[in-house]
């Protein structure tokens, strides 16, 4: 699979993220966006994201899924999940220490009906660079 993309689907407060194929920095607008609307939903129960597609994913997402694990834990909520079954993602999950801040686990056991698909953001050029100084930042303070 070449290129990525990112599906969200939900269920009993349950939202579901699945990252496919090679996710990179063009997409974080799109995703950040998302995981801020599903932030401020009443009824949230937790976060599951599925990396059991990934071929390669870069630092601003691994940033991207630091900063929902902050906010998670700063609004009471359970540890995001992260499903990876992947030896390489789960080597780079281990070495930069995402074992300490989310649960980690090979399979979801989450059944959903619809998916979809995360439409493209666009942002201006100073707020990507914004959110990329963001994401890192939360990298660097997840794991100091």
């Amino acid at each position: 699979m070449s290129g990525g993309r990112i599906v969200h689907g939900s269920r009993d407060g349950v939202q579901l993220l699945c990252y496919q194929g090679e996710i990179r920095y063009p997409t974080a607008a799109a995703v950040d966006a998302c995981i801020a609307l599903l932030l401020g939903q009443q009824g949230l129960k937790g976060f599951v994201v599925d990396l059991t597609a990934v071929e390669m994913i870069d630092s601003t997402h691994l940033g991207i899924l630091a900063r929902l694990a902050k906010a998670m834990r700063q609004a009471g909520l359970p540890p995001v999940t992260l499903v990876s079954n992947r030896p390489a993602v789960d080597e780079l999950l281990e070495g930069m220490g995402f074992h300490q801040v989310f649960h980690i686990v090979p399979e979801s056991g989450v059944e959903l009906e619809r998916m979809r698909e995360i439409p493209p953001a666009v942002r201006d050029p100073a707020g990507m660079r914004r959110l990329l100084l963001e994401t890192h930042q939360a990298l660097m303070e997840m794991n100091p």
